[in-house]
C-alpha cells in the first residue's frame, strides 16, 4: 500500500514542479541586449558572420529564451561585449528559430562559438567566466 501512495505522490510532485518551470519560463520578458550585442539569422549568417570573421573574430552565443543558463550568461556577455568592442564582433542566434546551428552542430546551449577566417576556432559551453570569453577571442585576433 506504501508503494502506490509513494509514485504517485512523487508523479504529482513532478506534474507541479515541472508545470511551474514552464509557467515562468514562458512568462520571461525577451532579453533586452545591447548596441554591442549584434542579433544573427540564418540568412544573415554567411555575411554578418563568415564573411565579417575573415577579418576579426566573431562570437557567436548559441541561446534559447526558454533556457535558464543562457540568460545567466547575458549580462557575463553584455561585459565581454564591452571590453572587445573594436576587436570582434559579440553576436546571438536563437537555436529555435534558425537552422544554422543544426549546421554547425550546436547540441548544447549555450554554447559561444569563435569563428575566424570562416571557420569554428573555438567553443565554450556553459556559463562562463567574462574572462575566459575575452581570453578565448584574443587568441584568435590574427587570422591563422
Amino acid at each position: 500500500m506504501k508503494k502506490p501512495f509513494i509514485i504517485i505522490a512523487s508523479v504529482i510532485a513532478l506534474i507541479l514542479v515541472g508545470g511551474t518551470i514552464l509557467f515562468f519560463a514562458s512568462h520571461q520578458q525577451p532579453v533586452k541586449t545591447t548596441s554591442l550585442i549584434r542579433e544573427f539569422e540564418d540568412r544573415t549568417f554567411q555575411t554578418e558572420v563568415l564573411d565579417v570573421s575573415k577579418t576579426t573574430p566573431v562570437l557567436v552565443d548559441f541561446h534559447a529564451q526558454w533556457c535558464m543558463p543562457c540568460k545567466l550568461l547575458d549580462p557575463i556577455l553584455e561585459e565581454a561585449a564591452q571590453e572587445l568592442s573594436g576587436k570582434a564582433i559579440v553576436g546571438k542566434i536563437d537555436t529555435d528559430k534558425n537552422l544554422i546551428s543544426r549546421k554547425l552542430e550546436v547540441n548544447k546551449i549555450p554554447a559561444i562559438y569563435i569563428i575566424r577566417n570562416g571557420e569554428v576556432k573555438n567553443v565554450l559551453y556553459g556559463v562562463v567566466p567574462k574572462e575566459d570569453i575575452i581570453k578565448a577571442a584574443m587568441e584568435h585576433k590574427t587570422v591563422q
